[in-house]
């Protein structure tokens, strides 16, 4: 019986022609699934594929599937589901919502086919009709490893970070905290050992969601650099905190609010740090630290809300 009812379906979907499309406004955050995919199984449940004065609304934020329909001098009406499945199993079973609403609105509203629609006097508009933004608080928990390179060589390190991704439609926060390895540089007739925990805070943009994400990130960062000497008539230590700028993108594999990810980001220091030592006849050598570093990130985000 299963099979029958989807061949039911499908049978009406393929006879139609490809560029044809529901009558009901359809829109969505995201290709996944796509407007058009909606649409078009939409013209299979509902007559025309609903009235040209409906319109629906399909946001997807993490793991969840929010639908919205409404017409003129109707209520609207919502409705959240889970977000599981392929693209088209989400387009199919966002159409079925939409068509299941669509079905029960007053019969002179519908288009049947052969049947003219009845003129529908348009009602004053004082002005467009913004849609509201989609907010999200879902928030995420994560770590990672990364291989940095600057002007001192390479080095390994560890991040971890919270974050909301998608706080406002495609626009989040991200706050990350990392350390690498100690570092080494000669200065003068001994060795400076160097440590520099960062602290980062970064607006987040996803410019494509499907299967795969991609996200890009920039904002401020602020290391808090360690310096110690050793192999000196006195050795000392010193410390000194550093502003900078972060960017960088990221790919991620996405399900159920959790995501694997890649990540190759950049931190630049403009203020500028150098590593002081005094040596005989008052003679001072400085060697400055690099302004620039290249870190490559893999990681894993929990979605814990």
């Amino acid at each position: 019986m299963k099979a029958l009812a989807a061949l039911a379906l499908t049978l009406p979907i393929l006879a139609l022609p490809s560029g044809s499309l529901a009558a009901a406004r359809i829109s969505s955050n995201s290709n996944c699934p796509s407007p058009d995919a909606i649409s078009v199984r939409l013209l299979g449940l509902v007559a025309a594929g609903g009235p040209e004065t409906a319109s629906a609304r399909v946001r997807i934020e993490g793991a969840s599937m929010h639908i919205e329909v409404s017409t003129p001098g109707e209520e609207s009406r919502q409705r959240t589901v889970e977000a599981t499945g392929d693209c088209d199993g989400r387009a199919e079973m966002a159409a079925f919502i939409i068509a299941a609403w669509l079905d029960v609105m007053p019969v002179g509203r519908l288009r049947a086919p052969g049947i003219p629609p009845r003129e529908v006097q348009p009602l004053p508009r004082s002005g467009p009709k913004s849609e509201a933004l989609s907010v999200s608080l879902h928030l995420q928990a994560g770590g990672g490893l990364f291989g940095l390179a600057d002007e001192l060589g390479s080095s390994l390190g560890w991040a971890a970070m919270v974050g909301m991704p998608s706080l406002v439609e495609n626009a989040g926060w991200l706050l990350e905290v990392s350390m690498t390895s100690t570092r080494q540089m000669a200065v003068g007739q001994g060795t400076a050992h160097l440590r520099r925990p960062t602290f980062a805070l970064a607006a987040t943009f996803e410019l494509y969601r499907d299967v795969w994400l991609v996200r890009a990130q920039v904002g401020p960062v602020l290391g808090v650099l360690l310096v110690e000497g050793t192999g000196y008539y006195s050795s000392q230590k010193d410390t000194s905190v550093m502003w900078g700028a972060n960017v960088g993108f990221s790919v991620a594999r996405t399900w159920d609010g959790h995501e694997a990810w890649l990540r190759l980001d950049a931190n630049a220091w403009p203020q500028g740090r150098s590593v002081l030592s005094s040596q005989l006849l008052s003679t001072t050598i400085a060697v400055p630290l690099p302004s620039w570093e290249v870190r490559s990130m893999i990681g894993f985000s929990f979605g814990i809300l």
